[in-house]
């Protein structure tokens, strides 16, 4: 019987010359053993290996965002630091200047693994000033499996890093137990309350103005430079491989023999071979998450700034995104980058500058640059794409106050969105996704009986939290779901025993019936001789929501019956589908954005047919296309669409391109 290991990340420094054999023990701990992880904030041990040195170990922390102290004991050094230094020979060290501030590593080019730790100097001039956010999760230990007898120093702290040899896996699983820290551990450090060069989140700042600076450094990325970059605008057109932040030719970079040797590569999988998402597996957790989080930020500064005539716009960086993604091994090579989709040099350049360096200049930059922090937190209103964040920003506002002193300028929904700014932006749990949706369908059929429901958008991808609920209905008869939407809003609203309080849903957003309003009938498009006609027309209602239900509710009304519903606002999708395409619904809000936009390009490309969540047509004379006749429900429906459009079935779960 495989043996339980706690959560473990494998750090990749030393595989450089082998990388097979990191492929290797990857797939054994994750598919034998199924505990490898790929979020650093979900580990619990860190294996490394041919590395003892304790500030070698520490920077490969710092590298993944982990600023650690090393721990150490009443004789004011770590446990087995007099053990290793008499193990060391003489090391050459330089002297660092007063202007030194922080690491400096001397004869270490980044990925070589021939150094021994003798010839590998790192000094620390004085002390390193602690960052001012960390990179790990207090979660990362909280539930410590590992026995006692391979815990002697507090393991489970949830401040506590331990690095182990990778020979403490490879013995554990010799002997078939696990075995004590004490013969293989390298490294014991107390997580620093900061991390420089975390790995960030997608851009997130503040929504109060005089909290932004606060805020941001809570949840970004702080700037390694004083030079901000907010020249991104849609007269750059250069189709250059130059820096945008920097404007500068980029380092030329080193290569090594191992660079053109394929063989050190492992062999790339079929499905990563066609340019369409839709035909490969993009799991929610991948090998190369870290990276993918900095693409992530710009990615997210080209969408606001929409430049339509860059060659590295938003879109660019989704595709290559999406790319990496997919593939089921951790990049060890530039080459190994380079084939993949949609990676050209410019995914390769910053690539090799994180890999190099742990942190990417053009990243640092965008989130230091106080523009960027203002078009973000526009742009993260509800209803405010790039072109109004912008002219919120011309006209000279900089924070969400500006917005609020000038509230007759926003639109309703802008003023909606403004209002409940900080709860739209927090997750919604999965329990709570499901409660929303087990509401909505009970009021449903309470109207009318038969109705089936999927709960769509990151929920059935698999994502623990989600932005919003997306939720798609139908019915087998079709004439239920015509002029529907308007009676189950209506039965959401309003309590029918207490009108006088506020029910399930505070506000509507958006609201068409257009489906219903034809009939429900194929729309009315001619093919490639009228393209755009509104083909997309499902009934769907965008709506706010609020659970009027809490705990103590009873108690809080009747010591003051103006007490204040606690619940958060939440955005809440409902689509409404007719049954004979419902399948084509269900896709068309179940898959990541790459993954909808490349099914649509591979639809048009190679079928001559035009996919949306509306239905399937042919591109020459808009003829409808049934692909879902037959019995069965959604699910299935669903999946004759796919063998319609001859892809290879996917799980919602495979396809996570956003």
């Amino acid at each position: 019987m495989p043996l339980k290991f706690p959560p473990l990340f494998l750090l990749t420094a030393n595989f450089h010359k082998d990388p097979q054999e990191l492929y290797r023990l990857q797939e054994e701990i994750r598919d034998v053993h199924g505990a490898l992880v790929f979020k650093k904030e979900e580990a619990k041990i860190f294996l490394v290996k041919e590395i003892t040195a304790k500030k070698r170990t520490a920077l490969e922390l710092r590298k993944l965002g982990i600023w650690t102290r090393e721990i150490t004991y009443p004789d004011g050094r770590g446990h087995d630091e007099a053990e290793l230094e008499s193990q060391k020979s003489p090391r050459k060290r330089r002297k660092l200047s007063s202007s030194n501030d922080g690491w400096e590593i001397i004869n270490n080019s980044p990925g070589s693994s021939t150094e021994s730790d003798d010839d590998l100097v790192i000094e620390e001039f004085k002390s390193t000033p602690a960052p001012k956010n960390h990179g790990l999760s207090s979660r990362a230990n909280d539930e410590p499996s590992t026995p006692k007898a391979a815990t002697p120093r507090a393991a489970g702290s949830p401040k506590l890093i331990t690095v182990l040899k990778i020979s403490w896996y490879l013995d554990s699983v010799k002997s078939g137990e696990l075995l004590p820290y004490d013969d293989y551990l390298v490294y014991e450090g107390e997580l620093l309350p900061g991390s420089k060069n975390q790995p960030s989140r997608e851009i997130t700042l503040p929504s109060r103005g005089n909290d932004i600076l606060a805020r941001a450094k809570e949840d970004t990325l702080p700037s390694s430079g004083k030079r901000s970059v907010g020249k991104y605008n849609s007269s750059r057109t250069s189709k250059s491989h130059y820096s945008q932040s920097s404007g500068q030719r980029p380092e030329l970079m080193h290569e090594t023999t191992e660079e053109h040797e394929g063989t050190d590569m492992p062999p790339l999988p079929d499905y990563l071979h066609s340019k369409y998402c839709c035909h490969r597996r993009t799991p929610l957790h991948c090998q190369n998450e870290d990276f993918i989080a900095q693409l992530r930020i710009i990615q997210k500064a080209r969408d606001i700034e929409h430049a339509k005539g860059n060659e590295f716009n938003g879109k660019t960086y989704n595709g290559a995104i999406a790319a990496i993604a997919s593939y089921p091994h951790t990049l060890m090579s530039r080459r190994e980058v380079l084939r993949l989709p949609k990676c050209g040099n410019k995914i390769v350049g910053l690539w090799q500058e994180w890999h190099e360096t742990g942190h990417i200049k053009e990243v640092d930059d965008l989130l230091a640059d106080p523009r960027m922090q203002a078009l973000n937190i526009f742009y993260d209103i509800y209803d405010v794409g790039e072109k109004r964040a912008k002219e919120f920003y011309n006209r000279g506002w900089t924070e969400l106050n500006d917005a609020i002193k000038n509230w007759d300028k926003l639109t309703r929904n802008q003023q909606i969105g403004v209002k409940y700014f900080d709860e739209f932006r927090e997750k919604i749990p999965r329990v709570e996704v499901e409660h929303a949706a087990n509401v909505i369908l009970d009021h449903v059929n309470r109207i009318r009986d038969g109705f089936q429901m999927v709960i769509c958008g990151g929920y059935r991808r698999g994502k623990p939290e989600s932005g919003d609920i997306d939720v798609v209905l139908s019915h087998p008869d079709e004439e239920v779901t015509d002029q529907f939407l308007e009676t189950l809003l209506n039965s959401l609203e309003e309590d029918p025993d207490h009108p006088e309080i506020p029910f399930y849903i505070t506000h509507r957003l958006t609201v068409s019936t257009r489906n219903s309003d034809r009939g429900q009938e194929a729309v009315s498009w001619k093919g490639l001789r009228k393209v755009g006609s509104g083909f997309d027309t499902l009934d769907h209602a965008f709506v706010v929501w609020q659970d009027f239900e809490w705990a103590t509710k009873a108690e809080d009304l009747s010591n003051d019956p103006d007490f204040r519903n606690p619940n958060t606002h939440r955005r809440v999708d409902i689509i409404i589908a007719p049954w004979k395409t419902a399948g084509c619904a269900v896709i068309g809000w179940s898959g990541g954005t790459m993954f909808e936009r490349d099914l649509r390009s591979y639809c048009k490309e190679q079928l001559g047919l035009k996919f949306d969540s509306s239905g399937v047509r042919r591109q020459d004379d808009g003829s409808w296309v049934d692909l879902e006749a037959g019995g069965g429900d959604l699910l299935v429906k669903e999946k004759r669409v796919f063998a319609g459009l001859k892809l290879e079935w996917r799980e919602p779960t495979e396809r996570c391109t956003d």
